[in-house]
């Protein structure tokens, strides 16, 4: 009788079927809100890893260019009979309004696309010519310590200007001092990766970012901009990379940074005053209008990831923006936030360039025509791999 007692009373602690359905079905829910949060807090530390990384390659960039360049190496336009640029894009020629003398505005090092032979030690497969050196030899027919640069596949080069502006000298992008004689100076695709990798090393690390670069003259400096961004393939994890040539017209233009003209409609430049153009109006200081939104909601062109948001934007005048609020697709209305005001550039030829009347110039500062040239690292490149803009920074080489 006593041992029947103890049998009930021990059966009445255990569960039910339904009991134990019930508490799996609530746990199930937790862990799926929780397992929820690991997407968003992935992505926040990821972004916060960028935040701090940025800078921090960018420095060592700007080293790697000093370590290799200086200033008394770039020369100016008037030394090749020019007065200005033609700068390129994937749309063809976009004229510059010209400059003070001795100065001239962003251009981009020519690109290379292929191991050149004649050069056993260099990898050229992605590598940045500065000066475009290579095309110019090749153009010219010289020979340096033994190479001859007439072998050189142009079909497998991207330079910014191609043909002679200007009616003077032949000059293949940067201007290079013609007193000092063409450099050579090629910086490789493994140089532009953090952490960087040995060229022939055999080492299987993985780079996580990369940085591309941009030079001007201004008030008789050279600067530099430096573009930090890292490939996103699926997955997440670093792959091999190296930065791919465009088809078709856009196979003659530097791929990276991107450039685009943001004066044709449907955009509108990014102007001091925001919205309206008025400065004394504050909240709108740092929108941009967007424009061009379409009922289906598709993947923004290349030329237009600028709006994309946490996108890093140079202007023409030397001015790094941020998109602190932008577009995911074509159609997101919202307008462009930038995370600080649009600054109003000072009336003076060096900053505005000069006036062009009539196809006559002379020492009158231009108008202040707003962020009109952008240039950027587009979300995905011409082999359509995924790239998140990083950083971005002006400084003097």
């Amino acid at each position: 009788m006593n041992a029947h007692r103890v049998h009930l009373r021990m059966g009445r602690r255990a569960f039910s079927l339904v009991e134990l359905l019930f508490a799996v079905f609530i746990l199930g829910i937790g862990l799926i809100g929780i397992s929820a949060l690991f997407p968003a807090g992935i992505a926040q530390q990821r972004q916060a890893s960028d935040d701090i990384m940025g800078p921090i390659v960018a420095d060592s960039a700007i080293a790697l260019l000093r370590a290799r360049l200086t200033p008394q190496q770039f020369g100016t336009l008037e030394a090749f009979g020019q007065q200005q640029f033609v700068t390129t894009n994937i749309g063809g020629p976009i004229a510059v309004p010209p400059t003070v003398e001795g100065d001239w505005t962003w251009r981009r090092p020519g690109f290379l696309f292929a191991d050149f032979a004649d050069t056993p030690l260099v990898n050229e497969l992605g590598a940045i010519d500065i000066f475009s050196s290579y095309f110019t030899l090749n153009q010219f027919g010289a020979t340096v310590n033994g190479v001859s640069f007439g072998g050189l596949n142009l079909a497998k080069v991207a330079v910014e200007n191609q043909d002679s502006v200007g009616g003077g000298d032949q000059l293949f992008g940067i201007p290079w001092n013609r007193r000092l004689g063409l450099p050579i100076v090629v910086i490789t695709q493994g140089e532009r990766s953090y952490p960087q990798v040995s060229e022939g090393s055999g080492s299987t690390a993985r780079p996580v970012y990369f940085w591309e670069c941009m030079f001007r003259k201004f008030a008789g400096r050279v600067q530099v901009a430096v573009f930090v961004y890292r490939v996103a393939p699926g997955g997440g994890e670093p792959r091999p990379y190296s930065v791919a040539q465009g088809t078709g017209a856009a196979a003659v233009v530097p791929p990276l940074p991107f450039l685009f003209d943001v004066s044709a409609p449907p955009f509108a430049r990014i102007r001091a005053g925001g919205l309206d153009g008025n400065l004394a109006t504050f909240l709108d200081n740092s929108v941009v209008a967007t424009q061009g939104m379409t009922a289906t909601p598709t993947e923004l062109l290349r030329e237009h990831s600028w709006q994309s948001p946490n996108q890093w934007l140079l202007d023409q005048y030397g001015d790094v923006h941020r998109v602190a609020v932008g577009r995911r697709n074509t159609r997101d209305a919202v307008n462009i936030t930038l995370s600080r005001p649009i600054p109003q550039q000072p009336a003076i030829p060096e900053v505005r360039g000069l006036l062009n009347v009539g196809g006559s110039v002379n020492g009158t500062p231009g108008p202040d025509l707003g962020g009109q040239f952008l240039w950027f690292i587009p979300t995905f490149d011409s082999q359509s791999r995924p790239l998140r803009a990083v950083y971005a920074t002006v400084q003097e080489l």
